[in-house]
């Protein structure tokens, strides 16, 4: 199935799915949104370079993708948790207040 998001070029336009549409308040630059759409297409950025033609190096990739984990993680640890401090991690990570 990534082979044929690939061919088709999904990545390059396709929508951020609604559940993690508060991420776009944490990838803002073209690159970085770009990122976006392609790890959220195929899980992975072994080849985003290649793929996208963004200039971007191995350690800008890992960090975004520590960036994506630790909001996604955090996001879903406080949507679990039913507490008053839990909605309020989650309406922080809604408006782009959240600062890991």
């Amino acid at each position: 199935m990534k082979d044929l998001q690939f061919i088709a070029g999904e990545f390059f336009d396709c929508e951020i799915p609604k559940e993690k549409r508060y991420l776009l308040k944490y990838f803002k630059t073209d690159l970085q949104i770009a990122f976006l759409r392609y790890y959220t297409t195929f899980g992975e950025h072994r080849n985003f370079v290649d793929h996208t033609g963004h200039r971007a190096s191995r350690r800008m990739l890992f960090n975004l993708q520590a960036r994506y984990h630790s909001l996604v993680n955090a996001y879903e640890t406080a949507k679990r948790s039913l507490t008053e401090a839990g909605m309020e991690t989650v309406l922080a990570i809604e408006t782009g207040k959240f600062r890991p």
